[in-house]
């Protein structure tokens, strides 16, 4: 395990020990071992452990054409078992509501999903185009169909759409290069809201930065391509592209940004 974990973040170190478990569930008992729906950071974890089992492949899936989705199932399969994409238990839902009266943004569907109280694993990609469609894990259906009846004091109720039919992720994020003395988790943010980095460091003590869904504290948490950054009140922005360090010894990145609505 210390070979896994001198990649990963000290603060990853409890999620690397339990896909580490679920690992060896997998090869102990020659079963696949289904995963909740994981971030692009957390695939890159489940990835990198499975080179210690050659005998377990991973697969993925979130809903309709996987290629274009950032949160997916993992299932951990043992070689010579097949699975389809039923075993991975996604159940994909559209959102009626009464168009006419009421406009929704991400943040709006993702904070109502997150008040009928439960964990943030079990929903997978929020897509909002000429409809709105998420992702989530089949047997929590019922809490969601009974918990879920109004945002923004608009009714709405779920529908359960064949898999083909979910949308394609709409990326609208703006592309923006920045300049930055370090990957520092305050710097790349100060530079991103164009705010001083006092106040960009008073935000993530303040617990009011979540990097890949998860409230750091910790204003030198070092960035990687991939990591999505949420600021309160804010949006978010995610880290695409760690281009080069300049002559002068600063680092050029690529970003993508999200700002709320």
């Amino acid at each position: 395990m210390k070979e896994i974990f001198q990649h990963f973040r000290p603060e990853e170190k409890e999620k690397i020990i339990k896909f580490n478990s679920r690992f060896e569930t997998a090869e102990q008992d020659y079963y696949p071992v289904l995963l909740d729906f994981l971030d692009p950071r957390e695939q890159s974890i489940v990835e990198s452990i499975s080179g210690h089992y050659p005998g377990i492949r991973i697969e993925f899936y979130g809903g309709g054409a996987s290629h274009g989705r950032e949160r997916m199932r993992a299932m951990l399969v043992p070689e010579m078992i097949e699975v389809a994409p039923d075993d991975f238990e996604v159940m994909v839902l559209e959102l009626e509501y009464p168009e006419k009266f009421v406009d929704y943004s991400h943040r709006n569907i993702l904070g109502a999903i997150m008040n009928v109280g439960l964990d943030r694993n079990l929903i997978g990609d929020i897509v909002i185009g000429e409809r709105i469609q998420f992702a989530i894990a089949r047997p929590y259906f019922q809490i969601f169909e009974t918990e879920l009846t109004t945002i923004k004091n608009a009714p709405v109720t779920l529908r359960e759409v064949p898999h083909e039919s979910f949308m394609d992720i709409i990326d609208d994020g703006a592309a923006e290069t920045i300049l930055i003395s370090s990957f520092r988790l305050d710097t790349v943010t100060a530079e991103i809201l164009k705010e001083g980095r006092a106040k960009a460091k008073n935000r993530i003590e303040k617990m009011k930065v979540k990097v890949n869904h998860t409230v750091v504290t910790n204003p030198a948490m070092v960035l990687e391509a991939g990591d999505v950054v949420s600021v309160r009140h804010f949006g978010r922005f995610k880290v695409t592209e760690l281009l080069h360090e300049t002559k002068k010894g600063k680092f050029r990145v690529k970003a993508k940004v999200y700002k709320s609505d």
